[in-house]
């Protein structure tokens, strides 16, 4: 019976990962449910990228603060304080994400203080994000998952031009966030000239999915 519950609720598009409550993510196993976005392994490239460069960072600046706006799960707060030695702060304006981040950080036993929060109000050296980027025109995967956690105005970039216009007001040194396919053209036209440096760079499938930033 229980077979039959969970087939038919997949073949009416409810995602597995709700079902068993878990999702697998950079190797690791993540508590996830209704009501928080489930993630994606293409994020793993954003994680790997900021890892990287807060461990570049560290290298000359033992107290690096990093700030991982729009927590959802809590997996990308998570992997960078498991595979560095900053101090990092997990923000989120879901109360449910909130609940589902605290659960991922008692599971891994890591050193994460999540926050409720409408962006981020820290000071710290590096912001790192994976926003609502999709266009309210766009369908979602799945009706399951919340919309919150999508979409982000006609072009997608209202909440990402947000976290960058509050990451450069509070004087981060970074920033790493997770972008649309399609946003390189619209977002280096609003980065040029509102910063020192930014690079984009793909996921394995080839595909633009974020942007590296130095303010």
């Amino acid at each position: 019976k229980e077979f039959i519950f969970i087939l038919e609720k997949i073949n009416n598009g409810y995602p597995i990962e709700y079902i068993f409550r878990e999702v697998e993510f950079f190797s690791d196993t993540f508590y996830i449910e209704e009501g928080v976005l489930i993630p994606r392994d293409d994020t793993e490239v954003v994680v790997e990228r900021a890892i990287n460069l807060i461990n570049n960072l560290q290298t000359s600046n033992d107290n690096v603060k990093v700030v991982d706006c729009c927590t959802g799960s809590g997996i990308i707060a998570i992997e960078i304080a498991k595979h560095t030695n900053a101090k990092v702060i997990a923000t989120d304006i879901s109360k449910k994400a909130l609940k589902v981040a605290s659960i991922n950080v008692k599971k891994h036993n890591v050193d994460v203080e999540v926050k409720k929060c409408d962006l981020f109000n820290e000071v710290a050296d590096v912001l790192v994000a994976n926003p609502p980027y999709v266009e309210i025109s766009h369908k979602k995967p799945n009706v399951y998952e919340p919309d919150i956690a999508f979409f982000a105005g006609d072009d997608g970039l209202d909440i990402i031009k947000k976290i960058i216009l509050k990451a450069k007001e509070l004087e981060y040194k970074i920033a790493v966030i997770e972008i649309g396919y399609n946003q390189k053209e619209s977002l280096s036209n609003f980065l040029t000239k509102k910063v020192k440096k930014f690079d984009f760079f793909n996921d394995l499938a080839g595909n633009v999915r974020g942007v590296e930033i130095i303010f």
